[in-house]
């Protein structure tokens, strides 16, 4: 009979050989499971990354189009197109080409060209050609759609030379009749460079076969088969990559495919009819792709098994628990304090956590405790001004408001040491198992962003030469203006004016000196205008003066000084004296912007008529 030691003996023995049975079927299973959820994953990510890179080069395309517009918007503000299309005798093309010369100099964008074309569709100028006078409407089908319907257009196409991003943009005379289209020219390759900077992908873009016989002179010589290679940065190694993979495999559908240790993504690139007319083809080494949900999948497996060892061997499951949850935290803390963007942690509207950007961006505190010494909330640090964050939105408190419209993009002023910032700012709201509620606030600085867009914006308002407003600027604030007359009864007048003999001074003692009496002219005027006043160049030597809120009466006492401002300038290079005649009216109730326009140039010409260096009015239509 065996001893109790010995049957102990055998039933922990059986016992521990169970455990090494459960644990090894257990391991065998968890291994498989592995391996699929593996694979699974990889794959995922692959779609992700996919989404990511489809988005980034979306946007980036967004981008092209926005600063390809703004470029030809602000040309378009050059007062010598409109002279161009009214006459052919102006050389405008010298003109095209120093503008995109000035803009390969002086801006990121490197590949750049300008067409000046005529209200026929008829090429009247080319930046980087003397080429001119053919028929655009009949080859180019979204020049005619444009002269048809005109309106502001973006779009991709393939020409003789290469794939190109096109922006049109049409012209109007005073009458608003189409005079012609300015387009802007510019290459992918600034496209493909922003890419390759921040994914580290190579790019490989390729055009249908369907217009390999129309690239007559392509810019880059590169073909696989029939495809046209339309950027400059491709390798031989990639183009062999895709020959071996077959090119039409990447236009059969915008999967990625993974072929001799390379990811290959495909984005279509339409045209304006929606067919695919090139395909965008990223190229990742494999070895290069960072798997961070991998990463995160085989953490997961690995707690699995601890679960089911934890059931057999508790105490190690448990030390093995403490580990873990110790390592997740300090991870959770690095991710947290390293984030490149402000984060913090809001309970009941106190502030709990906030990262290490937070503390450098308010270097006068240390921590949080320190921080809520002297405030109770960022918001105290919120600039209150219309379009952005304040302590109460709409009634609701700020988080609150964000939490309620999270879709919705939100922006924060932050004054921060005499200085401002502007904020896109993020709220989450998350909920604990104890029914907890905390907001999790995300706030990236976007003021550089913020700058740059409201200096491009200017640029489109402004005139190169003097510094005003520009024609562009001008019919936006005058249908205003008068939109506002009609609604409050309001006064507005209007000065019309024009530099007598300009012309005369051009032509004996040359542009730049014109160009020196237009400067010293308008600073003399901006000196004697009210802040309410609007001054506009909406001609070579033609001026707007806009006065809210100002009659007739009044506006007369401004115009006479202005005028007499302008008679007493000196000039050393100018024999003859510099005056300006002005036309004066004030809008009727009624009255359109057209009509009004067309009373103060009527003016202005009785001014002329009567010996100029004169103020005219006009009170009656």
């Amino acid at each position: 009979m065996l001893s109790p030691s010995w049957l102990s003996y055998l039933v922990s023995k059986r016992f521990l050989f169970a455990i090494v049975l459960f644990c090894s079927g257990a391991l065998v299973t968890i291994y498989s499971v592995y391996q699929w959820k593996i694979e699974n994953t990889r794959q995922q990510e692959f779609q992700f990354y996919k989404a990511h890179l489809n988005d980034e080069l979306a946007v980036l395309i967004q981008g092209k189009a926005e600063i390809t517009q703004a470029i030809a918007v602000s040309i378009t503000t050059l007062p010598v197109l409109k002279q161009a299309l009214q006459s052919q005798d102006i050389p405008i093309q010298p003109i095209l080409a120093a503008y995109s010369q000035r803009l390969k100099e002086q801006t990121p964008y490197k590949e750049v060209w300008i067409q000046l074309v005529d209200a026929k569709g008829v090429s009247l100028a080319r930046s980087w050609t003397q080429r001119k006078n053919d028929d655009l409407s009949q080859i180019r089908r979204d020049i005619a759609s444009l002269l048809q319907q005109p309106r502001y257009m973006n779009n991709f196409s393939v020409g003789k030379f290469a794939l190109t991003f096109k922006s049109l943009v049409p012209l109007y005379d005073d009458r608003r009749q189409l005079m012609g289209i300015l387009e802007v020219i510019s290459h992918v390759n600034s496209i493909d460079r922003m890419l390759a900077e921040a994914n580290g992908v190579r790019s490989v873009v390729l055009v249908n076969r369907d217009y390999r016989a129309q690239l007559t002179r392509s810019k880059t010589g590169k073909f696989i088969g029939d495809y046209y290679v339309a950027n400059d940065a491709v390798s031989e190694s990639d183009m062999a990559l895709i020959d071996r993979l077959g090119v039409e495999a990447m236009f059969e559908d915008s999967q990625y495919r993974i072929f001799d240790g390379q990811l290959l993504i495909s984005h279509p690139i339409e045209d304006l009819q929606g067919q695919r007319m090139a395909n965008w083809v990223s190229v990742l080494p494999l070895s290069d792709f960072q798997f961070v949900n991998l990463q995160q999948t085989q953490r997961q497996i690995v707690l699995i098994s601890a679960f089911i060892i934890v059931l057999v061997l508790l105490l190690v499951a448990v030390v093995h628990f403490k580990r873990q949850t110790e390592f997740e935290r300090r991870f959770f803390f690095e991710v947290f304090d390293t984030a490149t963007e402000m984060v913090f942690v809001v309970k009941s509207q106190r502030m709990l956590l906030a990262n290490r950007r937070f503390f450098e961006f308010f270097s006068q505190f240390k921590t949080v405790e320190d921080f809520h010494q002297h405030h109770d909330c960022i918001c105290e640090f919120f600039v209150s001004e219309t379009g952005y964050l304040s302590q109460f939105v709409n009634g609701d408190f700020w988080l609150d408001y964000l939490v309620k419209h999270k879709d919705q993009v939100h922006y924060a002023k932050v004054k921060q040491q005499d200085a401002i910032y502007i904020f896109l700012v993020k709220a989450t709201e998350i909920t604990n198992v104890q029914g907890e509620r905390y907001i999790s606030v995300l706030m990236s600085d976007v003021t550089e962003e913020y700058r740059y867009k409201n200096k491009l914006e200017q640029l489109i308002i402004q005139d190169e030469l003097t510094g005003i407003y520009n024609r562009h600027y001008f019919n936006q604030v005058l249908n205003q203006e008068i939109k506002r007359h009609q609604r409050y009864q309001t006064p507005l007048s209007m000065a019309f004016i024009d530099i007598d003999h300009f012309k005369n001074i051009n032509d004996h003692y040359g542009h730049d000196v014109g160009d020196e009496v237009l400067k010293t002219m308008t600073n003399t005027i901006c000196n004697e205008l009210r802040d309410t006043d609007v001054f506009c160049r909406v001609g070579g030597e033609e001026f707007v003066v806009m006065m809210p809120q100002t009659t007739l009466q009044n506006a007369m006492v401004i115009a006479e000084r202005m005028r007499q401002s302008v008679e007493i300038l000196h000039f050393e290079q100018l024999q003859e004296t510099v005056t300006i005649s002005i036309g004066l009216v004030e809008l009727f109730q009624t009255e359109s912007s057209t009509a009004f326009y067309k009373r103060a140039d009527n003016a202005l010409y009785q001014a002329k008529e009567s010996g100029r260096n004169q103020v005219k009015f006009q009170s009656e239509i």
